[in-house]
């Protein structure tokens, strides 16, 4: 066999192995192309990302600084709002250091308000308030809770003003608390006016608890909204029970109508005043009160409430009744006493053997009517005089008596305390004064052996017609000129005033006679029935004599 074949054989296989690898070189060429094209499309795509991402970069980082721009025109303007209003601002972290301010801190204070921040805000407090700030802001941060406080802070001149601080936690997300915000108000006026409100209401209260005075608030029409313990303790109600119109139930009932009258015409008037009687607890009776209030009003005039007092004229007007029988009383007596007066001044005129004895004789008659007017200026008992004091009172103006009454040539014997009508007595004590004089004159006292002996008592009390029977007794009288029948030839005003006036004016029975001794004379003259109201005449029976 040849060997070509053998060759030939050898180049078909060359042949087939470059058709491969030309294949396969055409294929990768092909998918490289493919790959170039995606890696171009890819480089494209990336571009277009890149170029989008790099304007969604520009876009964002626009809107940070935008945003940082607004943040810091909001950060400049809330400075600006912090350091106008006058309130004190700050902030602090989550331990309490301060870490920002407003100008406010440095306008009170007077330090810069690097000195405050951190812990320096506690210097700049009152001493005394110091550890209760700190204390209270430790326990919101452990509580994680707002508080308020009042404490005083220091001004640059070193004074205490009073603030009120508020102080509030600013939570995260998550609820967490990141830092705490504060706002301090200047009240130190309101502080300082309120404490001296306390202290003026507190003045107000013990003035108005030491007056006697009931004093009350008023809305219009008597509307009652306070009583003071006075008011209270007079008329045993209860501040509620005061109230509205229930203080009208303390006023007696026919002065309640008074009362409201005058209520109703209180807004016309622009005042209030009535008397009227207020129960008294304590006597269990009315007493008479004179009520007096006045608006308060605001500046536009308007009626807030009213303020009043009751005040107590009870003595006053007993008093003013007393007078105006005082008066009364005076009146009668001046006119009986002008009345007396020109009868006896009539009499001693006649009776009168010239001016000199007439002025001897009036001016005895008028010590008399004088000393009368003494006791009954006497008001311990009353308006009436005891008869015993009357005839006292005259004799010893011509004898000296002692402590009982008595002297050497004087007995008296009687009841004290007969009272006398307050009519007789003038012209009784002129008649006593009559007796005594003539007898210092004439009779009994005007000798050593002379003796005067005066007897009283009460006759017809059980009748009920009772009277004070007078003996009047002079003895160891020498040459007394005298009649057969016992009438004295001598007949003198004394005589006249006895036997007719006191039988004239007083209604009195009345003798005058003369014994060889000397005169006896008797008087009897109706006095006041007090038996009704002692039950006994004989209240002390005085025996009363000399040796």
């Amino acid at each position: 066999m040849s060997s070509h074949p053998a060759g030939d054989a050898d180049r078909e296989v060359g042949g087939e192995s470059r058709s491969e690898t030309e294949e396969e070189l055409r294929v990768a060429f092909e998918e490289l192309q493919a790959l170039t094209e995606d890696l171009e499309q890819a480089n494209s795509s990336l571009q277009l990302f890149n170029t989008q991402l790099e304007e969604r970069v520009a876009a964002r980082t626009r809107e940070i600084a935008d945003a940082n721009a607004t943040l810091r025109r909001s950060e400049t303007a809330l400075q600006a709002v912090a350091n106008v209003v006058p309130d004190l601002l700050w902030r602090t972290d989550t331990i309490g250091y301060m870490n920002w301010a407003n100008r406010r801190w440095s306008d009170l204070t007077g330090r810069n308000v690097d000195e405050i921040l951190g812990a320096g805000w506690l210097s700049v407090l009152h001493e005394d308030d110091r550890e209760a700030a700190a204390a209270a802001f430790a326990r919101a941060r452990a509580e994680g809770s707002a508080f308020q406080q009042e404490h005083r802070l220091l001004d640059k001149n070193g004074r205490a003003r009073w603030f009120l601080a508020r102080i509030e936690p600013m939570h995260d997300d998550r609820g967490q608390i990141v830092q705490w915000f504060g706002a301090a108000m200047d009240m130190h006026d309101q502080r300082v006016s309120l404490e001296a409100l306390q202290q003026s209401e507190a003045r107000l209260s013990t003035l108005i608890g030491g007056m006697p005075q009931l004093v009350w608030r008023s809305a219009d029409r008597g509307r009652w909204t306070w009583s003071s313990r006075q008011w209270q303790a007079t008329t045993a109600q209860s501040l509620e029970q005061s109230l509205e119109e229930g203080w009208l139930v303390a006023f007696h009932p026919d002065d309640r109508a008074i009362a409201m009258a005058a209520w109703a015409n209180s807004a016309d008037s622009g005042k209030l005043a009535f008397e009227g009687r207020i129960f008294s607890q304590a006597e269990g009776r009315y007493r008479y009160f004179q009520t007096r209030a006045l608006p308060v009003r605001d500046e536009q005039g308007a009626v807030l409430e009213w303020l009043g007092t009751s005040t107590d004229i009870d003595d006053l007007v007993s008093l003013q009744n007393e007078q105006t029988v005082l008066v009364s009383e005076l009146q009668h007596r001046t006119r009986n006493l002008m009345a007396v007066m020109q009868a006896v001044i009539t009499k001693t005129l006649k009776s009168s053997a010239n001016f000199k004895d007439f002025t001897v004789r009036i001016g005895d008659r008028m010590q008399a009517l004088a000393r009368v007017q003494g006791l009954l200026s006497n008001r311990a008992a009353g308006t009436r005089i005891a008869f015993d004091k009357l005839l006292k009172e005259e004799l010893s103006a011509h004898a000296s008596l002692d402590d009982n009454g008595n002297a050497a040539q004087i007995t008296l014997s009687g009841q004290e305390g007969i009272l006398l009508r307050s009519s007789t007595i003038q012209t009784f004590a002129l008649a006593l004064h009559e007796l005594a004089t003539n007898a210092v004159k004439y009779g009994a006292l005007s000798s050593p052996d002379g003796h005067l002996c005066v007897n009283w008592d009460v006759v017809d009390a059980d009748k009920g017609d009772p009277r004070l029977a007078v003996h009047w007794r002079e003895t160891g009288v020498a040459n007394v000129p005298f009649e057969d029948n016992g009438a004295s030839a001598r007949f003198g005003y004394g005589r006249e005033l006895i036997e007719r006036a006191l039988p004239y004016q007083l209604g009195a029975h009345t003798t005058y006679r003369f014994r060889e001794n000397g005169l006896e004379c008797s008087i009897e003259v109706r006095v006041p029935d007090l038996s009704s109201t002692n039950g006994d005449w004989s209240r002390s029976q005085v025996s009363q004599s000399t040796h």
